[in-house]
C-alpha cells in the first residue's frame, strides 16, 4: 500500500475522548439506531482533486468522481462515475501533451436472497483516450457471497465476493501521436471480484474494490482493476480522500503498455 495512506491513516488514529454522558445511549437513541439501520436509503458523495506545476514544466491535471448507494435488506444499488483531465508541456514548448483523458460511469444492482447469497447485475462505459480506448461497453451477471457484514454507527466491515459472467467490447482509437482507426476487440470471461470495506475508527475508512476478467473464450488475455480507497473525516460531511489504481490489461492496444497506476488525492463532500 502507498505511504500515502499510511500517513492518512497516522493523522487521524488519535481517539476522541467519549463524553460520559453518551456512554450509556438512551432507549429512544438505540431504537432510532435500529431503525436508521433498517431504513437506510440513498446516500451520495461527489468529490474533487487537482495538481498544478509551473516552472521548467507545465502540467495540471483534474480528477472528479461521484457515488449514489441506496441499501435496504433485500436491495443494494450503486451508480458511479469518474473522470480525469491533464496535460502538460515543457518550459519553452507550445503544444501540450495529453496525459489524462478518462471518463465512465457505472451501475450495479444487487438482490439479496439470504444474508450470504445474493444475484448482481452490472453495467458500465468507460473511454481512455492515453489508452487508444474510444469506448468500452460491459455487462455482468452473477452471485455474491458475503463472508462479513457489520453495519454500526460510523462502524463498517464488509467482505463481499462476486463469481459471475461478463462481457465486453473495446472499440479502440489511436489519439496520440498520430489518429487511426485500430482494430475492436471483445471479451467473454467469467469474472471474479472482491469488496473490502472496514472502518478503522469513525474518522478513518478504508475500502478496496478489485476485479479479475480472464477470457477463456479467445485469444488469451486478463484484465485486472484495483481501487483502494482512503478517507479521512474532517467533519461529518467532508474528508480528505486518496485513491490508488491499477489497471492491467494484458493484451492492450498497439504501442500501449500493460499496467497503469495513479495515485490521487483530493476532497469529498457526503450529500
Amino acid at each position: 500500500m502507498s505511504p500515502v495512506l499510511f500517513l492518512f491513516a497516522a493523522l487521524a488514529q488519535t481517539p476522541t475522548p467519549p463524553d460520559d454522558a453518551a456512554d450509556a445511549p438512551s432507549a429512544a437513541s438505540v431504537e432510532s439506531e435500529a431503525d436508521d439501520e433498517e431504513d437506510a436509503g440513498w446516500t451520495g458523495s461527489v468529490g474533487l482533486g487537482a495538481s498544478f506545476f509551473t516552472g521548467n514544466s507545465r502540467a495540471f491535471t483534474l480528477t472528479g468522481d461521484a457515488l449514489a448507494e441506496y441499501d435496504s435488506p433485500v436491495w443494494a444499488l450503486t451508480v458511479e462515475a469518474d473522470g480525469a483531465y491533464g496535460n502538460a508541456a515543457a518550459e519553452d514548448a507550445e503544444e501540450r501533451e495529453v496525459t489524462a483523458k478518462t471518463l465512465g460511469g457505472w451501475a450495479r444492482g444487487d438482490y439479496r436472497f439470504t444474508p450470504l447469497v445474493s444475484a448482481y447485475t452490472f453495467l458500465g462505459a468507460q473511454a481512455d483516450h492515453p489508452a487508444s480506448l474510444e469506448l468500452r461497453t460491459e455487462a455482468e451477471l452473477g452471485v455474491g457471497l458475503t463472508f462479513l457484514e457489520r453495519h454500526e454507527a460510523s462502524n463498517e466491515l464488509l467482505l463481499r465476493t462476486y463469481i459471475g459472467g461478463s462481457y465486453a467490447r473495446d472499440r479502440r482509437f489511436q489519439y496520440f501521436p498520430t489518429r487511426q482507426n485500430l482494430p475492436d476487440v471483445n471479451l467473454w470471461s467469467p469474472a471474479v471480484g472482491v469488496a473490502f470495506r472496514y472502518d478503522i475508527n469513525e474518522r478513518v475508512h478504508l475500502r478496496e474494490d478489485a476485479l479479475l476478467l480472464p477470457d477463456v473464450f479467445g485469444d488469451a488475455r486478463v484484465l485486472l482493476d484495483s481501487t483502494t480507497k482512503l478517507s479521512v473525516h474532517l467533519t461529518d460531511r467532508f474528508a480528505l480522500t486518496t485513491f490508488f489504481e491499477v489497471q492491467h490489461d494484458s493484451a492492450p492496444a498497439a504501442g500501449k503498455v500493460r499496467t497503469d497506476t495513479s495515485l490521487s488525492l483530493g476532497g469529498e463532500l457526503t450529500l
